[in-house]
């Protein structure tokens, strides 16, 4: 006796063991696959779905720990951003202060904002941006003048500081440059105007005024705050001409909002998004609309769009199944017998994956109809069996032995060889993918363990000595061989091209994952505005620096990239001090003892009527400055206009009611508190220690950019200036953005980079998976036909279908991306199960014919069998396509091209072969 005879009895064996176990001990078995489906319920029940950026890949992966060294420093970077759109640009602002307003009032967020640059947010470095500032002032006073007292009086101390710098130079005290003289009182006079606007406009009797005027006069005399240089130079690639965050194209108003996260999981994302849309559906914002995007609003809407999805494909697959059954077998009792493995098989796999790995994450959502899917194919197949031979006359016993004696073989080389395509992409990098592998070829083996016990069980009671006679699962197929012996050689050679054509227009890969994404979320909507903008985009990446001279090295390099669009640096709010500016702000504060106390300043309004007696002073001394200009000859009209502004300054702080007047200077005190005494605090440190120390980023910023741990260490954010996510030319806008900041910093990471690795570790890792796959694939075949040739021909329409697929892929303008990228080694494994079952059958039928199979009984026989089970498989990933998510839908929609294809070239082109080959007639 032959090995080949042995082996085949003693599989039969093993076959025929399952149809004793379930017809001997039915009970033992139904009970154990009960507590097994209960347990797997009880733990499926408690998955999660994880749409966390950072846990795609192992933690333990090179690129993976700069990461999360940088997060275990600096805390997780991505903010949630809102944009504001519509409306006028004055509506747009509007509505923005009553955003960070209501933002303010919530201690999640409060400090925390970013809408605006203006002298608040960089208070602390605005005196050292301009160093010559407090010196300048100190130089026009004589030299007994109280500075720090005056700034603790408010305005009637700063007015009284301005009369005496206008005595002093009347009386020569200190010296005046006539070429300077008329901008100071320029300045002098527009100071006076923005004071009386501001009056009026509280009041409610006059337009909003740039309360910035207001700190005009310690300006450098250009007429500009303090903190515009620097704000300009933080932020110029994105502010509007009021110092608000701006889209590049002026349309969009942008808020950045850096709430603090204890992880990147959903659960970490949710309570913050929750709340940032509860406060935006509470402003009643008119014709400006408000979206938030950013990572955080992303993920909270993926996973509720992936749950949905979940929910959606189970239903569809499991009721696209159940109707096909019915239609098929055309009895309700075979139909739900056939289900039945599958519900056991998915309940507990999905139990097995929340024991395994604990959430579903963006990939293996989709593992219950995938599983679904595939794993119908066992019971179709020995289910055809079983009714095929019934139809002959045999025995309920007789045709239960036969069917997994015929059919159990194929079935398991197929459950197999799928699985183990699965299993090789456990081996990429990626670990999404590897989980899906995982845990579906866990789930395969599991609902073949289940087909294999419980159909004998279901199909094992009542009378086994009885004849039944079912309905055929399709007609006749004997057309379908008629019409290959018609032109066998026509049909291969038109589909051996097909295949080559299909080979030669395969799409390249496309990494785009905003294309996976739901149109319908609002956060898709936000993404695809700031990218087609290009400002605040996500995918951006940062370098980090161990001083701050290493930062502006590093800020340096990265602006002179092309690679670069934006840079955020803590530099740019820390100008570099050269000898000229250490010296002008140690002048500054030379022989001054003490320093103001702003609390009194803040506690202590002025009182109206005391400040219009002060401006009236003034007033008598631009008079007495005006009457010696006319006494020298000269007359200067800068003079008249500034005594004309603070005249009008005196009448309104006269005529406005003494209650409104005062709450409105009281705000305007209470901000000169806000934003000189960190400024005065900051520029004093600097000159006493002559250099910047990190600490000194301002306070609003400083969790951005400076190192949590103490080690003074910061961060600089870069910006790609090309596409990053299109993959266009071989991905290389990624590729030379990563080279950029790895060039500069060795550990450099960041969405931006990320989207190259992750891309180069998806194409590399697939690349390797689909090799092994048909490797493995083929040692396999060979061990099941013990023949190299009939395991080349059982595997020929696979590679054939996989040609003609991925042709069709071009053809609808389906792009291999994150998603549909899984299909090439998957196919393999999958696509593979037809032409097992067609050889099978062609292997037994050749034997009863002498080495010449009976075409017409393979294709009529299997070739029903086969087209049944692959429709079934093509329903369960066809489940996919009533997902919200789009990479789950590209997912169905490519795998039901795939197996469509494997379908056709095993009942067409395999029997074509086999006649060429003249192994059937």
């Amino acid at each position: 006796m032959s090995d080949r005879v042995l082996l085949e009895r003693r599989r039969d064996k093993l076959f025929m063991a399952f149809g004793r176990l379930g017809i001997r001990r039915p009970v033992l078995v139904a009970l154990i696959l009960a507590v097994f489906t209960v347990l797997g319920g009880v733990f499926a029940s408690q998955l999660s779905i994880d749409t966390s950026r950072f846990g795609l890949v192992d933690k333990d992966n090179w690129y993976q720990q700069r990461m999360f060294e940088f997060f275990a420093d600096f805390g997780y970077p991505d903010a949630p951003v809102a944009i504001v759109a519509g409306g006028t640009a004055e509506q747009r602002r509007e509505v923005v202060e009553r955003f960070v307003a209501e933002l303010e009032a919530d201690e999640r967020f409060a400090g925390r904002v970013m809408a605006k640059i203006g002298a608040e947010t960089l208070a602390e470095t605005a005196l050292v941006a301009r160093p010559g500032t407090l010196a300048e002032l100190r130089a026009s006073l004589p030299g007994d003048a109280d500075v720090a007292g005056a700034l603790e009086g408010g305005l009637v101390g700063v007015f009284g500081l301005l009369e005496t710098q206008l005595y002093a130079a009347l009386d020569g005290e200190v010296d005046v440059d006539p070429a300077t003289a008329g901008g100071q009182l320029t300045r002098l006079s527009g100071f006076a105007q923005a004071l009386a606007g501001k009056l009026a406009a509280d009041a409610g009797e006059g337009p909003p005024v740039d309360e910035a005027q207001l700190f005009a006069a310690l300006g450098d005399g250009s007429g500009e705050d303090p903190a515009a240089a620097i704000a300009t130079e933080f932020a110029a690639r994105g502010l509007d001409s009021e110092g608000y965050f701006v889209s590049n194209d002026g349309q969009h108003l942008l808020v950045a909002i850096f709430p603090e996260f204890g992880g990147d999981q959903v659960e970490d994302y949710e309570p913050v998004v929750e709340r940032l849309r509860e406060i935006r559906d509470g402003l009643d914002s008119g014709a400006v609309t408000l979206t938030f995007t950013g990572v955080p609003f992303l993920s909270v809407d993926e996973a509720d769009a992936l749950a949905v999805g979940l929910r959606r494909s189970m239903l569809a697959t499991g009721g696209g199944i159940l109707l096909l059954l019915l239609w098929a077998f055309r009895s309700l009792r075979r139909a739900v017998v056939a289900l039945a493995p599958i519900a056991v098989g998915t309940v507990v796999s999905l139990g097995a994956l929340y024991l395994i790995y604990g959430t579903l994450d963006t990939i293996t959502s989709a593992f219950a109809a995938v599983l679904m899917g595939l794993a119908i194919d066992f019971s179709v197949h020995l289910l055809a069996r079983y009714d095929e031979e019934l139809r002959r006359g045999a025995t309920r016993r007789t045709a239960l032995f036969a069917a997994l004696r015929k059919a159990g073989p194929g079935v398991a080389t197929g459950a197999v060889t799928t699985a183990l395509a699965f299993l090789t992409i456990s081996t990429i990098e990626f670990t999404a993918y590897g989980r899906m592998g995982v845990i579906t070829a866990i789930g395969l083996v599991v609902a073949l363990t289940s087909a294999l016990v419980l159909l004998p069980v279901l199909l094992g009671r009542g009378d086994l000595e009885r004849h039944e006679n079912p309905a055929h699962p399709l007609r006749s197929l004997r057309w379908l061989s008629n019409f290959v012996r018609r032109s066998p050689l026509v049909l291969l050679i038109v589909a051996i091209t097909a295949a080559l054509v299909g080979v030669s227009v395969m799409p390249a890969y496309n990494p785009r994952y905003l294309n996976l994404l739901p149109r319908s979320m609002e956060s898709t909507r936000g993404l695809e505005t700031l990218e087609r903008d290009g400002a605040m985009t996500p995918w951006f990446a940062w370098v980090t620096a161990e001083d701050l001279d290493q930062a502006r090295v590093f800020t340096a390099a990265l602006r002179r990239s092309d690679t670069v669009a934006r840079v955020e640096s803590p530099t740019d709010l820390l100008p570099e001090l050269d000898e000229s500016r250490l010296a002008a702000l140690r002048a500054s504060f030379a022989g001054l003892e003490g320093n103001p106390d702003w609390s009194k300043l803040e506690a202590g309004p002025s009182e109206p009527a005391k400040l219009a007696g002060k401006v009236a002073a003034i007033v008598d001394a631009l008079d007495e400055l005006a009457f010696a200009a006319e006494q020298a000859g000269r007359s200067d009209p800068a003079v008249a206009a500034t005594k004309q502004a603070f005249a009008e300054l005196k009448t309104r702080l006269e005529t406005l009611p003494p209650a409104a007047a005062k709450a409105s200077l009281a705000g305007i005190e209470a901000d000169m508190a806000r934003v000189l005494g960190p400024a005065w605090a900051t520029a004093r440190r600097v000159a006493e220690r002559g250099h910047w120390v990190p600490s000194d980023i301002p306070d609003l910023l400083e969790f951005r950019f400076l190192a949590r741990d103490g080690s003074e260490r910061l961060a600089i954010y870069a910006y790609p200036a090309g596409d990053v996510t299109s993959g266009a030319n071989g991905n290389a806008a990624a590729r030379r953005f990563t080279q950029t900041l790895e060039g500069i910093d060795a550990r450099a990471a960041g969405q931006g980079i990320s989207l190259y690795h992750h891309n180069q570790m998806i194409l590399a890792g697939f690349k390797r998976a689909s090799f092994v796959s048909i490797c493995l694939v083929l040692v396999l075949l060979l061990l099941d036909f013990t023949s190299l040739r009939k395991a080349l021909l059982a595997l020929f329409p696979v590679l054939l279908g996989m040609g003609w697929m991925v042709g069709l892929f071009a053809l609808i303008g389906l792009r291999l991306n994150v998603a549909t990228i899984v299909v090439l080694p998957l196919m393999l494994g999958i696509g593979i199960d037809a032409g097992v079952h067609m050889m099978h059958r062609w292997e037994l039928n050749s034997r009863a014919h002498r080495g010449r199979a009976r075409l017409a009984e393979v294709v009529d026989g299997t070739g029903g069998a086969v087209i049944l089970s692959s429709l079934t498989t093509m329903v369960g990933f066809a489940g996919l396509l009533v997902g919200k998510h789009l990479g789950m839908t590209q997912l169905g929609m490519a795998m039901v091209l795939g197996i469509g294809c494997s379908l056709l070239a095993s009942v067409l082109v395999l029997p074509a072969l086999l006649l060429l080959f003249d192994l059937a007639e």
